[in-house]
């Protein structure tokens, strides 16, 4: 019997396969051994830069949370507040205490320093004041915070000692308050700030550590230490070592490696302290050890694997291929090649679907090519190019989709939104226009192109009504709006025939069905305030009348009714009436969120379809907002309503405010910006406004000469009153006099 003898080709389908396999196998196994030693040596250089970064992250945070506080408490050696304390006597100083008092309860609530309590210590008069009021120094640290480091004595020595800022280690500070809940046992940090200009008080607090920690550090699993600049401890996380190896001495390194942990140093600029941060080092090298030999060993089963699996698919694949290239250079789309290799059979059965999906991707690309030409986008495939068509007349129609809220309501039983609208008109359109391209151009738009050499406005428009009548059945779920220009566009009209139907859309007037907008150009413009009526709303917001504030949005709302105007335009004007609600609260420092129920008042608008849900709309939020501005405004504060009562006392004479500062004993540029951050308004503005008040009641109800008036009011110089009625009504003095002589109900 003839042995059949096996003959190798080095140009065949099977030795290049075969060939490239064992290619990519070396190169494989030579990359996955490089960068074996090349992750092993790199491992502790990035353990040590990204525990260093992580140490220097955490010293950052604490020495800027350091400097915030050295910033924040030094600034009571220049209270005015504080001054008054250390001249005056205790027992008649109570408000002042207990100003001191709510600030210190602020700043440890409100400024996220972790801080328990802040305090200030008078030497000479013993005594404490702090976040809960006035007490004695002993009876703050020897009952309310008492620690075995920290006791009276402690505190008593520092006016010994010569600093501006210095922290303290941290300790057990035992709380004895009947406000606690839970009385027992905290560490806290004690931090002194000094001046050096006085030594009859300092001002200190105390920092809860612990809590600073969980704050600063990245990772609370980690041994973590402070140390004063003589070695004593000052705060520990974890157990303290028995020997903690010294700082290393060069400059350029932050680490030393003592046993089997890594300690990473770190000094901070204002406080001194040095930062350690204990990493054990041995358990992750083992754990790295132990995977790097365990993906050896499978890399080297998966070689061996390989090169089986390579050269027995290098021989599966020749006779598939070469059978699926001689039906490609056919161009057969109907392959019937049975393997035992199920991807070529996918293939096969793919190649019959390849023509079918050129057509649809042609389909999808002409829409791109359109939606170019609209958009007047300058496309650079040819492809997409040639597949729109530029030549012919067309018909445009844009569907404009607005849900409701009880569409939002349906939850999981509702259809897919546009897709829904965008197979129903693609079907009607092709079914009426077989020429006819319709497609999604933003979330709520779809357009409709009908090609054609004829005029079918006529066709075009029935069929939009019978759209209308099937549309018009859910309508409770959506609003519809269909424009439609009458008329005929040439091939170069996309892009005007985009923006005419734009702006079409904006024609849409309140109502909940489905509407057709035949009618093309912009809107005329509506005006929703007169300038009085702008001066009317606002001061009226001001003074949260609610009942004329009202008034003035029904009699603009009347106007819009007249002016027959437009959704479009009653969203305008609520959005802008919305605007100056917000405005005005936000410059009194209100709280805007009361005025948002369950959705946003922009949302709620958004779904109305008639003039009562605005109006009910807008009553709803004037009184809300009126309501807050009374409440704001009625708020008592000794400071603003001893401003306010002598300006309306004294408007008529030279007012200035030194001399008001003067008279409350405080500085004029806190008085400043205490009246502003009180009443949101400058306290010029405030006397200013009082004053032509006034000059407008003298105008309307006496005959005095105007710069009698200007007199009377404060102003000595008739131009400089002029000129500031003019900005503040809009009305020259005399101009003014006239309009309430001939419309004397305004």
């Amino acid at each position: 019997m003839e042995r059949r003898r096996i003959r190798f080709n080095g140009n065949s389908l099977f030795a290049k396969l075969l060939l490239g396999f064992m290619v990519v196998i070396l190169i494989s196994f030579a990359f996955n051994l490089f960068a074996y030693n090349f992750f092993y040596n790199q491992m502790r250089d990035e353990l040590i830069r990204s525990n260093t970064t992580a140490l220097a992250n955490t010293v950052d945070g604490y020495e800027t949370q350091l400097l915030q506080l050295d910033d924040l408490l030094t600034r009571y050696y220049f209270d005015n507040s504080v001054a008054a304390l250390k001249k005056g006597n205790i027992g008649s100083d109570f408000p002042i205490v207990n100003e001191l008092a709510d600030e210190f309860r602020t700043i440890v609530s409100n400024y996220n320093l972790d801080l328990e309590n802040v305090f200030i210590y008078f030497k000479e008069q013993g005594f404490v004041i702090d976040k809960n009021g006035y007490t004695r120094v002993e009876e703050m640290f020897g009952k309310y915070y008492v620690s075995r480091d920290y006791g009276p004595e402690f505190w008593a020595e520092q006016f010994a000692e010569d600093f501006h800022f210095r922290t303290f280690p941290s300790a057990e500070f035992d709380r004895h308050r009947i406000e606690l809940m839970n009385p027992g046992s905290s560490r806290f940090v004690p931090v002194i700030v000094k001046s050096q200009i006085g030594s009859q008080f300092y001002v200190g607090a105390l920092i809860d550590a612990d809590r600073m920690f969980s704050a600063q550090v990245q990772r609370e699993d980690n041994p973590f230490y402070m140390t004063g600049s003589a070695g004593q401890l000052f705060y520990s996380a974890g157990a303290v070592p028995a020997a903690m190896p010294a700082a290393p001495a060069d400059a350029g390194k932050s680490f030393v490696l003592h046993g089997s942990d890594y300690y990473f140093y770190k000094t901070g600029e204002l406080s001194g302290q040095t930062y350690v941060s204990v990493i054990p080092y041995e358990t992750i090298a083992s754990q790295m050890t132990k995977m790097n030999v365990l993906l050896l060993t499978l890399f080297a089963l998966s070689v061996l694997i390989s090169i089986a699996i390579s050269v027995l698919l290098s021989v599966r694949f020749k006779n598939p291929v070469q059978r699926i290239l001689e039906a490609l250079r056919q161009m057969n789309p109907v392959i019937r090649q049975t393997s035992t290799i199920h991807e070529f059979n996918v293939i096969s059965e793919s190649l019959q679907h390849m023509i079918q999906s050129v057509h649809r991707k042609n389909s999808l690309l002409q829409k791109y090519g359109y939606l170019d030409k609209i958009k007047s986008i300058q496309a650079l495939d040819t492809e997409v190019q040639a597949l729109a068509d530029t030549k012919r007349t067309f018909h445009f129609i844009m569907f404009h989709i607005h849900y409701t809220r009880e569409y939002e309501l349906l939850g999981r039983d509702r259809p897919l939104k546009a897709t829904y609208f965008l197979e129903f008109i693609n079907l009607n359109m092709t079914q009426t226009f077989a020429d006819s391209v319709t497609m999604q151009v933003e979330k709520d738009r779809i357009l409709s192109i009908v090609f054609t050499d004829r005029d079918e406005s006529e066709a075009l428009t029935e069929m939009l009504r019978y759209l209308k009548q099937i549309f018009d059945r859910d309508s409770a779920y959506y609003q519809l709006t269909i424009a439609c220009c009458p008329k005929l566009w040439e091939p170069s009209g996309f892009t005007s025939a985009y923006e005419t139907a734009g702006e079409m859309l904006r024609r849409r007037m309140l109502s909940g069905e489905t509407q057709i907008i035949d009618t093309p150009g912009p809107l005329e413009p509506v005006i929703f305030w007169t300038p009085e009526e702008e001066r009317s709303f606002a001061a009226h917001l001001e003074a949260g009348n609610e009942p004329q504030l009202t008034a003035l949005v029904h009699s603009s709302m009347q106007r819009l009714t007249r002016r027959q105007a437009t959704a479009w335009h009653y969203r305008q004007y609520a959005g802008d009436l919305l605007s100056k609600l917000l405005m005005t609260l936000m410059a009194h420092q209100i709280d805007t969120n009361s005025l948002y129920a369950e959705y946003s008042p922009y949302d709620e608008m958004e779904r109305f379809v008639s003039e009562a849900q605005y109006i009910e709309l807008f009553e709803r939020l004037l009184g809300q907002a009126a309501l807050l501005i009374r409440q704001k405004r009625d708020a008592r504060d000794p400071i603003v309503d001893f401003v306010v009562g002598f300006i309306e006392k004294h408007y008529g004479d030279d007012i200035y405010q030194d001399l008001i500062a003067g008279k409350l004993n405080i500085s004029t540029g806190y008085l400043r910006n205490y009246f502003k951050e009180k009443t949101g308004q400058n306290l010029s503005d405030y006397l200013n406004e009082i004053r032509i008040g006034k000059a407008k009641e003298m105008l309307e109800e006496t005959e005095e000469k105007i710069q009698d008036i200007a007199a009377r009011v404060g102003y000595q110089n008739a131009n400089s009153f002029t000129r500031m009625f003019r900005r503040l009504t809009g009305l020259t003095p005399g101009e003014y006099r006239r309009d309430r002589i001939v419309n004397p109900q305004k």
